[in-house]
This record gives C-alpha cells, structure tokens and sequence, in this order.
C-alpha cells in the first residue's frame, strides 16, 4: 500500500473515493471548508443524494466518526465518504481514529483500491495539524488492506503539508512535493 501525502485541493484527486469532512447533518446544510467546496464541485445531484441518505440511514445526524457514502458526481472520484469529526473542546477527539479507521473499512467495502483524506477536524473543528498528523500516523501503521492500494493525504495549506511531511515521512513508504 502507497501512502502520498499532496498539496492541494481534495476536489480534483482522481481516487475511488474521497473523504469529505462534513457536519452532522451533511447535505442539509452544507458547510464551508472541504465540506463546501465538494457539495459546490459535485453538483445538486450530491445534496439530493445527501438528502436521502440522511432520511434513511441516519435521520437523526451522523454521530462523530460515523460515515456513509454517495456517488462522486461531478468529481473526478468515483464516491464520497462522509465523516463527522470531533470538536476540540466538546467531544473526545479520540474519536478522530474512527472517521479514519471507518473511512477506510468502508472503502474496502465498496471495493476502492484509492482513497483520498483531508486532515479531518483540523479546521472549524479545532484539532491541530500536529495532532492531525500524529492520529493519521497511527492508524496507518496499524491498517492492512488487500483492497485499498493507495491512501492519498490531500493538505490545503503548506505548512499543514509540511507538519504532515516531517511527521510521517520516515515511516510510509510515500511520495510527497505533488501538488494537485
């Protein structure tokens, strides 16, 4: 499994699937950040799909580090896993492992051999970049997939790509400096 970890913006990596970061109740009030700018990418179709899943499969709001999935649309990826992640101040930002660790389960579900992860909780939600990369480090080194070939760390901001750089680059076998 290859481990990239880019610069750039989410929107435009051709991956089976990308995460988006989203707020409890995605769709129906769609967020600014990552969340906003996939919503805006992949077209209405998203937020009706968004709409249904919600009324289905969890009506109540997704629970932190709960994740569904929808169709990608008018994004280069072929679905859109969505996560609700921790608050700094108000949840146990443990819990930030779970949108990870169940991302990925639900990608090998939906038989995705590439992933592709913003640095979840990182921005509205308060986390810092530092723990971001900390967290990502170490569910990666404890997952093992026969599915998912390659995971893609997708950061907006050099400085976060060069925290998720220092902090992860001698244990991945990864190839970084892309910019998408």
């Amino acid at each position: 499994m290859k481990i990239h970890i880019v610069l750039g913006d989410i929107t435009r990596i051709k991956a089976d699937v990308i995460v988006n970061a989203s707020g409890k109740h995605f769709g129906s009030a769609i967020g600014s950040g990552v969340d906003g700018a996939i919503f805006n990418k992949a077209g209405p179709e998203l937020q009706k799909e968004a709409r249904e899943v919600m009324s289905k499969q969890c009506p109540n709001g997704l629970e932190v580090g709960q994740v569904v999935i929808t169709k990608g649309y008018n994004l280069p990826a072929k679905f859109i896993i969505h996560t609700v992640g921790p608050r700094v101040y108000c949840e146990d930002f443990n819990k930030l492992k779970d949108c990870y660790i169940n991302s990925l389960k639900l990608a090998e579900t939906n038989n995705c051999k590439s992933i592709a992860f913003p640095a979840i909780s990182t921005g509205a939600y308060g986390c810092s970049i530092e723990r971001s990369a900390e967290i990502v480090k170490e569910v990666l080194d404890n997952f093992r997939s026969n599915i998912i070939k390659k995971i893609i760390l997708v950061l907006w901001t050099k400085e976060d790509y060069n925290v998720y750089i220092k902090n992860n680059s001698s244990e991945f076998p990864l190839t970084s400096n892309k910019k998408f």
